[in-house]
């Protein structure tokens, strides 16, 4: 028998024996459906805190530079922006290039508004037509990002729209500490009110000059300059790596940060010169990704045991399919069959027992994901915010996620199947003819 003629028996039998096959196709396409929509939710997930790490640290890759004082200034912003340039040339797409001043001392950035005042985290002063790409995809509950020229707006979160009772369009007054230990405060009209009540929440947005004269520092300022990268995932580390070999080239380098704990020793470190470095998204989200790590692997330790399960269900009901299946076997072996042919016909039978339970599972899990994100809105709160996105689960799906779901379930069924298809194989013709005589 040829090896098509193998494949077009085994098919038969498969749809012949569906009934037989029905509970473990059932379990199949459960776990397969369980895996692909953890998979898909843990990276969706990843990816919404990454998008809303890069808008609150200056982007996916950002370039800081510490003299000792424990806050970063640019001295050399040209010499920066051209090194970044060199990270296309190397194939790394950028979105844009943020350049920034930012106050961050949660003790003194105080908002008021009729009476009520409230406390923020940072204030980040940004370039709205540099960073129109990213702060647009904010989810306003009103308002929206302002016009590329205007110094006189300010963008606040929810949480601090509620404290204050403010809306858009209202005169807020910002104040701060300025270096040289005064008041000093500025009034702007609120623009756009977002939604973000999480860790990235207490933080407002400015123009970056009106920050700088709100600090009484030289209003072409900057503190961060930050590459928003085309697949942040994917290139934030390499392009962190060639970002900081070619500053090295010509600026004192301190290489890049890898931990938050690294921060704190590179800022306060005694220098005679300002000495620059990169730090990436992941790095500034090291607990966060801890997190996440964890719930995957538990996820996966979950799968895993529930495919031990369908294994051992998948030998059982092999062995009484090979044993109610013995003269047959027998038959096709004293046609000619070989040992070889007949352990395949019951991998095969497995294989389409995998595959099936793998496209169903598939087009199952998305049913329901994509049912969730578009049918449930959560409410939102410190911690649910972190991990929504518009108050909805966002998820991925990538293709590699597939092809490894479908790996796992079609080689979880071959594998179970593998001792009774042997023992088919090993049958002699005359035994398994005289067996049911």
């Amino acid at each position: 028998m040829s090896m098509s003629g193998t494949i077009n028996t085994a098919w038969k039998n498969y749809i012949r024996g569906l009934k037989r096959y029905s509970i473990l196709l059932t379990a199949l396409i459960l776990v397969s459906a369980v895996l692909i929509m953890v998979l898909a939710v843990v990276l969706g997930i990843r990816e919404g805190i990454y998008e809303k790490a890069s808008r609150y640290f200056a982007g996916n890759i950002v370039v800081l530079s510490y003299s000792g004082t424990g806050d970063s200034l640019i001295e050399d912003p040209e010499t920066v922006l051209k090194a970044i340039d060199t990270l296309e040339s190397s194939g790394i797409g950028i979105q844009t290039v943020s350049r920034r001043s930012t106050y961050y001392e949660k003790t003194l950035i105080e908002l008021f508004f009729s009476g009520y005042y409230i406390k923020q985290r940072r204030l980040v002063g940004v370039e709205w037509d540099l960073e129109e790409s990213i702060l647009s995809s904010f989810d306003f509950a009103s308002g929206a990002l302002p016009d590329k020229h205007d110094e006189q707006a300010i963008l606040i979160s929810t949480a601090a729209a509620d404290e204050l009772h403010v809306k858009v369009g209202d005169n807020l007054l910002v104040s701060i500490q300025t270096e040289s230990g005064q008041a000093n405060t500025v009034e702007l009209i609120v623009g756009g009110i977002f939604s973000e009540t999480s860790f990235f929440g207490y933080a407002a947005y400015l123009h970056r000059k009106t920050l700088n004269r709100l600090r009484q520092a030289p209003e072409d300022e900057i503190h961060e300059i930050g590459v928003y990268l085309d697949h942040p995932l994917r290139d934030q580390d390499r392009a962190a790596a060639l970002l900081s070999e070619e500053m090295a080239r010509t600026l004192p380098s301190f290489g890049i940060v890898e931990t938050r704990e690294d921060f704190e020793v590179e800022a306060h470190a005694e220098r005679e010169t300002a000495v620059y470095g990169v730090v990436t998204a992941g790095a500034q989200l090291e607990e966060i990704e801890n997190l996440l790590e964890a719930f995957t692997l538990i996820s996966i330790l979950i799968m895993v045991i529930f495919l031990m399960i369908v294994m051992v269900g998948v030998s059982n009901t092999f062995s009484m399919i090979v044993w109610e299946r013995t003269r047959e076997v027998g038959t096709l072996r004293a046609l000619g069959m070989q040992r070889g042919r007949a352990v395949q016909l019951f991998l095969l039978e497995a294989g389409f027992l995998g595959i099936s339970g793998t496209v169903v599972g598939l087009l199952l899990g998305t049913l329901i994901l994509e049912g969730v994100k578009r049918g449930v809105e959560l409410p939102s709160n410190a911690v649910t915010t972190l991990f929504l996105t518009g108050g909805r689960i966002s998820w991925i799906l990538p293709w590699w996620g597939v092809a490894g779901t479908a790996l796992l379930v079609v080689g979880a069924s071959i594998l179970g199947s593998f001792r009774s298809a042997y023992r088919a194989g090993k049958l002699l013709p005359i035994e398994a003819l005289n067996r049911h005589e």
